[in-house]
């Protein structure tokens, strides 16, 4: 049915539940898998005037950012590799997560992305929102999601 399906991470618990699901779904159908996750850029603030932080700090964040989006990216491909499924990673930066998703999905033409829910709802659900409910309103591929 799919042949190419997106999993994208943030690095959670959550996550990682959803990418051996993920994955193991690809093995059934034989699918491949593109990891993805989104790198939060250094905030603007950061390098504007009359902040007091110097770009040495500004690189640092930078480098940090980079490196956890590559540790949750390497965390899907672990799993792929583990289950023998055709794996590509992605990170891009994205301020937005939920743009990120969607717009790494149309660039790798997925027919499916296949992310966690964390949950929440109420007030919780409300204050904080969710990358998933964003992604489910803004896109026109379709979406699984794990809880």
């Amino acid at each position: 049915m799919f042949k190419h399906i997106l999993t994208p991470t943030d690095g959670s618990r959550v996550a990682a539940k959803a990418i051996k699901a993920g994955v193991a779904m690809a093995k059934e159908m034989g699918a491949r898998v593109t990891g993805y996750c989104a790198q939060e850029p250094v905030p603007a603030h950061v390098y504007g005037e009359g902040y007091v932080a110097d770009k040495q700090l500004a690189v640092e964040l930078d480098r940090r950012s980079r490196e956890h989006a590559q540790r949750c990216v390497d965390e899907v491909a672990a799993v792929a590799k583990a289950r023998g499924v055709r794996f590509e990673p992605l990170v891009t930066k994205s301020a937005v997560p939920s743009r990120g998703i969607i717009e790494a999905a149309e660039q790798r033409r997925c027919d499916v992305i296949f992310m966690a829910s964390h949950g929440y709802r109420g007030l919780t659900g409300l204050l904080l929102g969710s990358v998933t409910q964003e992604v489910l309103a803004h896109t026109k591929i379709p979406v699984l999601v794990f809880r």
